[in-house]
């Protein structure tokens, strides 16, 4: 197993923005998970196969976050030259979709656009002159 990693402790809703240079897997997990990781056993993460950079993810919550980007396996390994930040907060920045997201996950991020955009115009049509 090869990777790069950088931890970050930050609060909900701060943005972690990761730029690579080639498509590869990149994982964003807790403490907990990347203890897991190190060991080589079953973890959990969000996250996924990226081919465009920057890939941001809204942190759900205050934690120790850690950014993984793998390198390839042993047998085939990858050079991957990667960078990372934490920026505040910003409603207009959504979490990057990977590639190989299931399509549960494209279907609700549309559906949370969708809310947004029906948020926007019920906040504008809600507002009067008087």
């Amino acid at each position: 197993m090869r990777f790069l990693y950088k931890p970050f402790e930050a609060k909900k809703k701060q943005i972690i923005e990761v730029e690579i240079d080639v498509p590869t897997k990149v994982k964003f997990m807790t403490g907990k998970e990347m203890k897991a990781y190190k060991q080589g056993r079953t973890h959990t993460y969000i996250g996924g196969l990226y081919e465009e950079s920057p890939i941001r993810f809204v942190v759900p919550y205050d934690s120790v976050w850690n950014v993984v980007v793998e390198k390839g396996t042993h047998r085939e390994p990858i050079a991957v030259n990667a960078q990372c930040h934490l920026i505040a907060p910003n409603n207009s920045v959504r979490t990057s979709i990977p590639v190989d997201a299931s399509q549960d996950v494209l279907a609700a991020m549309n559906a949370e656009e969708d809310t947004d955009a029906i948020a926007d115009e019920v906040d504008i049509a809600g507002q009067s002159e008087g």
